[in-house]
This record gives structure tokens, sequence and C-alpha cells, in this order.
């Protein structure tokens, strides 16, 4: 009976040269509903992979020609087909392939002859894996163009004002007062500010790989400017703000203030509605990184619906209760994690939120450890984890 498979059956290309191994694989592997490729040496698994990208390779070790290592380097080496998985198939004993497969680029390796399980295991696990990844990517390209649109549609009109402000301090400055000038002053420094913010919003969903200008930053000290400067945009608010000590970082310094600008004025957007709000920043530590967090008592969320938050458009109020675009809080995330970090929230609905965030103290590096105890109680485990 021929077999018949769906189309959007997952595609292996199964590089091997003995004819039993060749049997039991595909065997087993059409049997769970996999489609499989078939060459018996490099050549011929060079042309099938330049016809049709498959969603993972076996790979054997020892082959005619050029051998699985060869092949795994010219794969990996060209960026059309490196983020394949790759399997090699190996003997027990290999130990020194095992190794060698790994530092070309090969996510793991099965033992021959195959253990049905083990086999399907590792096939399942990899490409559930390369999904999850595709998915992750065209969801940041999906950002990075939401990012690049509106940040060019912003920076036409930015450089009209700022262009308008130069015109205004050239033909009038004579006729204004200190006052006067002064404000035109404050408005060209804050268009040129904004404009730069833009600028490098551009470049970031252009290239989420640019390089970063990393410097060190007075964490504690950019809080406070950048709540100064959000306070003044209100200054009939009762709002009581306080920072504990907060640790210096080294980030990149415009994404980082774009950072503490959507935090800070989301604290001061959901507490609008407060007699007297209360903003606080602490930090604490956990092995290789620290913890900031930015405590309100506004509106709060309903926690089962946490995971939306920091995904685009996604809001959990209503334009009527507060104003804003769902967008800030991808930002957000997105600037972390070009930093090694994360971010979190916790609230409960009309008491308030808390948004946490991690970064690594000595800048941008791998990070691990668990969260710890310190002077201001226990943080809860982060979201997501």
């Amino acid at each position: 009976m021929e077999h018949i498979q769906s189309p959007n059956h997952p595609e292996i290309l199964l590089v091997d040269d003995t004819p039993e191994h060749i049997e039991s694989a595909v065997s087993v592997l059409r049997d769970n509903n996999f489609k499989v490729r078939i060459a018996t040496k490099g050549s011929t698994a060079l042309k099938l992979l330049n016809q049709r990208q498959p969603d993972l390779i076996l790979l054997d070790v020892y082959m005619p020609e050029m051998d699985g290592f060869e092949i795994c380097k010219i794969i990996k080496n060209d960026s059309n087909y490196h983020s394949i998985p790759i399997i090699f198939l190996t003997s027990s004993n290999d130990e020194d392939s095992i190794k060698k497969g790994f530092e070309l680029g090969a996510q793991d390796y099965v033992v021959k002859p195959f253990n049905i399980s083990e086999l399907l295991a590792r096939v399942h696990t990899h490409i559930k894996l390369k999904q999850q990844t595709e998915s992750l990517l065209q969801a940041n390209r999906e950002l990075d163009s939401f990012c690049y649109s509106v940040s060019h549609d912003l920076k036409a009109p930015l450089l009209s004002i700022s262009k308008l402000t130069e015109y205004l301090a050239a033909d009038y400055s004579d006729k204004l007062d200190s006052d006067g000038r002064e404000l035109i002053a404050n408005i060209q420094e804050k268009s040129k500010e904004v404009i730069n913010i833009i600028d490098h919003l551009l470049e970031f969903s252009r290239m989420s790989e640019m390089e970063m200008k990393i410097e060190s930053i007075n964490l504690e000290q950019l809080f406070r400017e950048v709540y100064g400067e959000l306070i003044k945009l209100e200054p009939l608010r009762q709002v009581q703000f306080t920072i504990h000590h907060l640790p210096m970082i080294h980030g990149d310094p415009v994404m980082i203030k774009l950072l503490v600008l959507n935090i800070l004025s989301n604290s001061l957007k959901y507490t609008r509605n407060r007699k007297t709000a209360m903003i606080e920043v602490t930090s604490a530590e956990s092995g290789a990184e620290y913890i900031i967090s930015v405590k309100d008592n506004g509106a709060g969320f309903d926690m089962r619906y946490s995971s939306r938050l920091f995904n685009v458009f996604q809001r959990l109020h209503s334009d009527n209760e507060f104003e804003g675009s769902g967008v800030g809080l991808a930002i957000s995330q997105k600037i972390l994690k070009r930093h090694n970090g994360k971010a979190w929230i916790t609230g409960v609905v009309n008491e308030g939120a808390t948004f946490y965030f991690s970064l690594p103290k000595k800048g941008i590096g791998n990070v691990t450890g668990n969260i710890q105890r310190d002077s201001c109680g226990k943080l809860p485990r982060r979201m997501g984890k």
C-alpha cells in the first residue's frame, strides 16, 4: 500500500550510506508521520538541500567522498541553512566524533544501531525547538517592522518642530525675554533628544543585531531625571516618589532611558485616579544579576491575563480608562533582551502593580542564578519560568 502523508508533516533529510540503517530509520520515521528524503553521499545531500530545505538533518559521520563533519561544516557556514538542526549518527564508543560534531554546530547525536524511542524523542525535540525559534523570529520581525513604521512616521513632524523653533529663535529672540528664550532652548533640546531616540529605534528595528554603545549608567540618577521630566507635565499631581539605592549598570544609554521612561510613564498613568500616587523603586541582587522593581498603588490588573502584557497592541484596560497603544511594554522587553535581561509584572486589581526587570551585573553576558531574598522581602518568581 502506498504511504500517504500530509504536506504539513515535518521533513527529514537522512544522509547515510548503510542500507540497513537507512531502512530502519525510514521505517520508524515514516510510521510516525515524518516525510523522509535520502542521500547516500555528501554531494547528493547538498543538492537535495538546495532544492528544498528540510526541518531536520540526520547525518552519518562516515560517508563516501566527504565525511559528515565536512558536510556539517558546509551547512553551518551557509546563512541559508545554518538554522537547520543536525543530529549526527554515530557509534556509542566514538566520543571524539560526538565532540567534534558539537564543535561544528550539530545540535545532538543518536547512537547506531538506533533505539527507536531515543531516535524519535530527539527528532521531535529538535523539530519543536526549531518551530518555536521560527515563531519567535517572526514575532520579532513583526515588532521590528511596526517600530520602524511608527518611528519613521514620527520623525518627520518632529524634525519640522525642531526646524520651526530654530526659525523662531532666529527671527524673534530679540523680542523675547529671558524666560521665552529659555523655553525655546528647552523645546529645541527636547526635540533633538526625541529625534535621537527615534533614530536609535529606527536602527534598532532594522537590525536587532546592531552594535550597541555600552556605557556605565547611574540608574538611580536616571530614574530621578526621567521622573523629574515626566512630573513637570503633571504639576498638580500628588505623588510620593521613593527610590532606594539603585546600582550602577552597563548598557546603551538611549535604550535604557527609553526603558525607564516607559516604566515610569505607566506608573504615573495608572495611578492617575489616586488622591496620592505612590511609586517606589527598589533593587535586589540575584548572584549574577540585579533585579529592579517599580511598585505603584494604581489600577493594577488581573494576573490571569498577565501573559498578554508584553504582546504588541495587547492591553488590559480600555481607552476610556487609560490611553495607550499597547506597545511600550513590548519595546521594553525587547530592550531588556538586547541587554541579556528580562521583564515581568505582578499586580492586583485596584491595588497596584509591580514592574520587575533584570540586568546582568557585568553588562552584556550570560546570566544565571535564582532570585534571592533581600531586605525588601522575597521577590516573586519570574513569570514564564
